[in-house]
């Protein structure tokens, strides 16, 4: 009886040394590598406005290239990021659609006033982004080629901002935890989400590490996210369209991420968000009460 409560001991000690053991999934950047990632994006938008819904879709589909670079001297390590394959398709109230594909950059859109959209996919296309990090692997600073921007409209140009997208870019990759992690420990983190014309969702998200998975072979860190509050933001000198009133609530948030640790990347990533509530927009100069209905999924994978 003795040897077998010894034995019930050791296995308790055990179970709860697992059950506390500590991980810190963290971000590397090996130099002179290359990886390709695909992701899938998916809305669905109803608006409505006096009664009327005005509902748009639209899908995306883009695959991309991220070069490291070889660290200088002074420590700093640049990394491209290069779109090698994007395809859009939006679908507007009344049935106007638009399509996108990057083997076919300059074709025109069918609508006229669609090719402000056009010309910002383009350029999302044809540009190259480099990320420069310091020693210490922190973001110095984000390059894009000069001009990069002269023939898009205003409500466009912000989402080629350099120091606009140094903040983008460092809230994309703050989904990690700052300290080692145990198996249901949870932080949260804020996201700017810019949508171009002046818009702006801003997140804020509980991260949760829920202990590792095997898939394919391999042992990968699981992290689920929920998006525990938003708000909504229209820059009106960029906007003919202004809100005056936001109360979006999240109906829906699920994301789970797939960490290699000894890779240092995300392996995969799925999420959905939906968004709903009332909102009161002020259109040339007409106030309008309404309501909204977005649902947001994506799905990331890396390929190699």
């Amino acid at each position: 009886m003795l040897r077998l409560r010894s034995l019930a001991g050791l296995c308790l000690a055990v179970s709860c040394n697992l059950a506390s053991a500590q991980v810190r999934p963290e971000l590397k950047y090996p130099p002179n590598t290359k990886s390709v990632s695909e992701t899938s994006v998916k809305t669905n938008q109803i608006l409505t406005l006096a009664g009327m819904d005005l509902e748009t879709k639209s899908t995306t589909f883009s695959l991309t290239s991220k070069s490291i670079g070889q660290r200088a001297a002074d420590g700093t390590l640049p990394i491209e990021e290069k779109v090698q394959v994007l395809q859009t398709e939006i679908e507007l109230p009344g049935g106007t659609k638009m399509q996108f594909d990057s083997a076919n950059p300059d074709k025109k859109a069918d609508n006229p006033l669609l090719e402000p959209v056009m010309e910002r996919l383009r350029v999302t296309f044809k540009t190259p982004i480099t990320v420069i990090l310091d020693d210490a692997n922190k973001i110095k600073e984000v390059k894009f080629p000069d001009g990069v921007a002269e023939s898009l409209d205003e409500s466009n140009k912000s989402l080629f901002n350099p120091a606009k997208r140094k903040t983008a870019a460092e809230q994309a990759r703050s989904y990690l935890p700052d300290e080692p992690v145990k198996m249901g420990d949870s932080w949260e983190r804020n996201l700017d989400l810019d949508l171009g014309g002046g818009q702006t969702f801003a997140f804020r998200t509980k991260y949760t590490y829920t202990g590792t998975v095997e898939q394919d072979g391999r042992t990968f860190d699981k992290i689920t996210a929920k998006v525990v509050d938003i708000s909504y933001t229209i820059d009106a000198a960029n906007s003919p369209i202004q809100v005056t009133k936001s109360a979006l609530k999240v109906e829906e948030s699920n994301e789970v991420i797939l960490f290699d640790r000894d890779l240092g990347a995300v392996q995969q990533k799925t999420a959905k968000t939906r968004i709903a509530g009332p909102l009161t927009l002020v259109v040339n100069g007409m106030e309008l009460e309404g309501k909204v209905d977005l649902t947001l999924e994506e799905t990331t994978k890396r390929q190699k």
